[in-house]
């Protein structure tokens, strides 16, 4: 699985005379219900059905939140139906029941962004019969990578909850797909910090050697934010144009997150890459999605994996 025609591999169709270059940091105040600053952080309750989970991994700021909107929406439109709907089981705090019903309410619209102050989202991707086939787990960025306490990692271990997602130790481990977020260009530039970037990417390959190694999981490398580079010349909220130099890039910046597994003889590639942009940041705050060809690929590799 994983193999990359650098040429032909990203069915996206762009619009070249387009760029954004607008840079997609995405903004601290947007207009949303206003929470706690300090919320309270219970342990969350993983669900204890083998549904599949897809667990967004990244550091903080990193854009998460977004790319789980960008999905969201993308299949509430997409008319193949799927939804997306917040599973309120997962904490019981009044913060986290505000994050769910808001996370609900803009599903529809594309162009309304999730607050920068989301930590914990878990959503359910429900068919048409009603059945759910998948969880999706967005968690804080502390949990994957810490910013704050960088001088430790990536020794910190992970949160326990991770363990019961992936059901490592029961005879019957539970397929995760880990999006791991290959972030260069956010506010902390990983790119512009080659001690960071590689602390980050030794966590990646410890959660790589511990949940999906010897276990029925996958990993899809996203390369987000990917019309920051170069100005918009390798891609814009339209789509990707220039897919070589892309994979390039982070091959490059993340060389140890390609990960290979041994296949009888030969190393197989056990990763899928996907580039990816949810939309454009201007500075006065407003915010305008990506089109359809970042979350329809996104969707296509998840179900691939899944099913």
């Amino acid at each position: 699985m994983g193999t990359i025609d650098n040429s032909t591999e990203f069915d996206f169709n762009v619009d070249e005379n387009q760029t954004d270059n607008v840079q997609q940091t995405e903004p601290q105040s947007p207009s949303t219900p206003s929470s706690p600053q300090s919320p309270v952080r219970a342990q969350p309750q993983i669900p204890g059905d083998m549904a599949p989970f897809i667990v967004l991994c990244g550091p903080p700021a990193s854009g998460k939140s977004m790319v789980l909107k960008s999905l969201a929406s993308y299949l509430y439109q997409s008319g193949l139906g799927y939804t997306i709907a917040a599973n309120t089981t997962l904490l019981n705090t009044a913060k986290y029941q505000e994050d769910c019903a808001y996370f609900d309410s803009i599903i529809g619209d594309p162009d309304t962004r999730m607050p920068n102050t989301v930590d914990y989202l878990m959503a359910d991707i429900i068919d048409n019969g009603g059945n759910v086939v998948a969880h999706f787990l967005e968690a804080p960025g502390e949990d994957f990578f810490s910013l704050n306490n960088a001088a430790q990692e990536p020794n910190i271990q992970f949160k326990g909850y991770l363990e019961k997602v992936a059901q490592i130790s029961s005879d019957k481990p539970r397929k995760v797909i880990y999006i791991m977020l290959l972030d260069l260009d956010s506010a902390t530039s990983f790119r512009n910090n080659p001690s960071l970037r590689d602390k980050y990417e030794k966590k990646m390959t410890k959660l790589y050697n511990r949940f999906v190694l010897h276990h029925p999981s996958r990993v899809i490398l996203l390369y987000n934010k990917v019309d920051i580079p170069r100005q918009g010349l390798w891609a814009n909220s339209n789509g990707c144009s220039n897919p070589k130099a892309v994979i390039e890039d982070a091959q490059q910046n993340y060389p140890h997150l390609f990960f290979k597994k041994k296949f009888l003889f030969w190393d197989v590639e056990n990763y899928s890459f996907l580039p990816f942009c949810t939309g454009s940041y201007p500075d006065d705050g407003s915010y305008t999605a990506s089109g359809p060809a970042y979350p329809a690929a996104l969707w296509k590799e998840i179900t691939k994996q899944l099913w």
